[in-house]
């Protein structure tokens, strides 16, 4: 797995590391005597200290990409195309305006929570649902291949088109939010946002639940 050097400076250790590697090199050579051996030993001490770190750090849990603030556009994108991967290319037709929803959807709820940081909790936990519909929609896509009855056909196909439709719903109400985020700013804010958050995340649900 490549090594994410970017991550790796910004992890307060590291810093640890380098004032600890500094500190143990100067204390050599104040112990040793400023000769070209200390300075020698110093390097391949902090050569190895260095190595087994950035080693740790790649198997560690704490060096892999953590999707689980779907707040960021990264890491919400990495669970859609996982879920993108489970559809057959005989479903894209159905998926792809559901999957632009749910990448509009994502893009509004990070311009609410820029404005009202105060509504992030339920703004990650609509983002949640916006994932699980998309999951739901590549499962109904799915199911639907594999039954040949009518009626069962029928039904898969209505259930489908719930998902697609409360998606669709999702992506427009959270689009209005965002806007109504906008304009309260402009006034003494509206005490209304966290409720109408709430209610879009039991719709959701109640689909989800069907």
């Amino acid at each position: 797995m490549p090594i994410n050097w970017s991550a790796l400076g910004r992890q307060p250790q590291t810093y640890g590391l380098l004032l600890g590697t500094a500190l143990g090199c100067g204390l050599l050579v104040g112990l040793a005597g400023n000769r070209p051996v200390t300075w020698l030993g110093g390097v391949v001490v902090a050569t190895v200290m260095t190595g087994s770190w950035v080693t740790g750090y790649r198997s560690s849990p704490m060096g892999a990409q953590d999707d689980s603030d779907l707040l960021n556009t990264a890491s919400f994108q990495r669970r859609i195309e996982a879920i993108q991967a489970q559809v057959a290319r005989d479903g894209y037709q159905t998926w792809q305006p559901v999957k632009a929803w749910a990448l509009q959807s994502q893009t509004f709820a990070m311009g609410i929570c820029d404005r009202e940081s105060t509504l992030r909790t339920e703004l990650l936990e609509a983002l949640y649902t916006v994932v699980e519909l998309a999951q739901q929609v590549a499962d109904g896509l799915q199911v639907q291949a594999q039954i040949q009855t009518p009626t069962y056909q029928q039904m898969a196909k209505k259930q489908l088109q719930q998902s697609c439709d409360r998606m669709e719903k999702t992506y427009q109400q959270l689009q209005q939010l965002q806007d109504q985020v906008a304009l309260a700013s402009l006034s003494q804010g509206d005490a209304s946002l966290p409720q109408r958050l709430e209610t879009l995340i039991a719709d959701n649900k109640e689909i989800l639940e069907t």
